[in-house]
């Protein structure tokens, strides 16, 4: 048996056959072009411009969530937090939806709710409503944290009806309490 080594020429013609053989296996893109590959380009977001009525992020946060740059916070409170702003309802919804986790949507003619959402960049633990709401020349976006308090374990239904204050039927223990 001979080597390559023994045979230059041989050696330099199987280079350039493997060099030629993996340029031309490289995909090139039809000249008539394919519907998927027509399509593609369209449903790619610009990075550095902003679709009609698309909102950009700003730089304030409330659990996680980035409030746009044209809108600001108006009260922040425990569990509840307002935000307005001159920005279309339509707009704020769409920018609501890629910044949440949510199973559906309630539209309607007063609101557009986003009930049991998770924020994306928020606390995996924690559960909102987020409501949007035009009003008169702006609209407000209520986020409201609706996570339900942890269940403590080994506690039976009479104990749990006792540290909420009520009795197993639904009644206050001490009905002056709530004068």
């Amino acid at each position: 048996m001979t080597s390559l080594a023994n045979h230059p020429k041989a050696a330099t013609c199987l280079a350039c056959l493997t060099c030629w053989l993996c340029v031309s296996c490289q995909a090139r893109p039809d000249a008539g072009g394919s519907a998927a590959q027509a399509a593609k380009p369209a449903t790619l977001k610009p990075v550095d411009r902003l679709a009609p009525d698309e909102l950009a992020a700003g730089n304030a946060e409330v659990w996680g969530f980035v409030v746009p740059r044209e809108m600001k916070v108006e009260h922040r409170y425990k569990e509840v937090t307002h935000l307005v702003g001159p920005v279309k309802p339509d707009a704020l919804a769409n920018y609501v939806r890629e910044r949440v986790v949510v199973s559906h949507v309630e539209i309607g003619a007063a609101r557009t709710i986003f009930p049991d959402a998770r924020i994306k960049a928020g606390a995996a633990d924690r559960v909102y409503e987020l409501d949007v709401i035009p009003e008169p020349g702006t609209t407000r976006l209520v986020i409201r944290d609706t996570t339900p308090p942890p269940v403590q374990p080994g506690l039976t239904d009479a104990e749990r009806w006792r540290r909420a204050g009520l009795t197993p039927e639904g009644r206050p223990l001490d009905p002056k309490a709530f004068e």
